[in-house]
């Protein structure tokens, strides 16, 4: 009878397949068709022709004098595709409903696109007096903490063409308005590791915002906590931007970034 998943029956040919590159991977050295043979317990034939198989496919390679195999390439490829095709919110969003609980604010997911910054998950403040805004809501690219974390990622010709067709905007008094005054921002961006906005998209709102981060080092999102100035000291958004930071690396690592944070584009 062949072994049982508690979803069927495994395929007996396949299931083989599984165990030698496992095996492989987690040797130190490459394998030959004897020791995979002893390791596993199969017959030497079945080790041949399984091994030949993944051989042909990439998914191992096979060297010629001494007849033994390693992992190849097929397996890094099909482990980008994994990490390409994630749903970053999916990863996120237990992580992002831990923060708004323990900082007691607002936090949104943000994905930059076509010169619009998207809200893609939120989860509220626990309390009645809170910022709140419905998914799907697109805002102008360059708005606050968001505009900030997705313009530093940017290729510095990017952001400088971006800049030239779509202008800065005026949402306050306090906005950035000139593109001179906004590099020296980013700079700090990309040295800090995340953004803040001082009641430069809405009036008497303060926000804080760090990249999340593909295996590629793309930023695929932003996370961003945002609150009523009333209770946003200049101490408070310093502890809430290093709490986002450290939020939107956990994400960031099991989105499988090896390191964080980087600024590799926007993907």
């Amino acid at each position: 009878m062949p072994p049982k998943n508690g979803n069927g029956a495994l395929v007996p040919a396949v299931d083989r397949a599984a165990q030698i590159l496992h095996a492989i991977a987690a040797s130190e050295v490459a394998l030959g068709v004897s020791e995979l043979s002893r390791q596993l317990g199969l017959n030497k034939s079945t080790v041949h022709d399984i091994l030949a198989t993944l051989a042909h496919y990439h998914f191992l390679e096979r060297d010629d004098a001494a007849k033994t195999y390693r992992l190849g390439y097929a397996l890094a490829e099909l482990g980008q595709r994994v990490s390409e095709r994630a749903d970053v919110r999916a990863v996120a969003h237990p992580r992002l409903v831990a923060l708004a609980h323990t900082v007691e604010e607002t936090v949104f997911l943000g994905a930059y696109r076509d010169g619009q910054v998207t809200i893609v998950d939120k989860e509220e403040a626990p309390h009645d007096f809170k910022i709140t805004s419905p998914l799907g809501r697109q805002l102008y690219y360059s708005v606050g903490a968001f505009g900030k974390v997705f313009l530093a990622a940017m290729d510095e010709a990017d952001a400088n063409k971006l800049l030239r067709v779509k202008p800065l905007r005026a949402f306050t008094t306090k906005s950035i308005v000139k593109p001179t005054n906004l590099r020296g921002e980013l700079r700090d961006v990309r040295a800090q590791g995340y953004a803040f906005d001082d009641e430069e998209y809405l009036p008497g709102v303060r926000a804080t915002a760090a990249p999340v981060n593909d295996a590629a080092g793309r930023v695929i999102a932003a996370l961003c906590v945002v609150g009523f100035s009333a209770r946003m000291s200049n101490d408070k958004l310093t502890r809430l931007a290093k709490q986002t930071r450290d939020t939107a690396e956990q994400i960031s690592r099991a989105m499988g970034a090896k390191e964080y944070p980087q600024w590799n584009g926007v993907g």
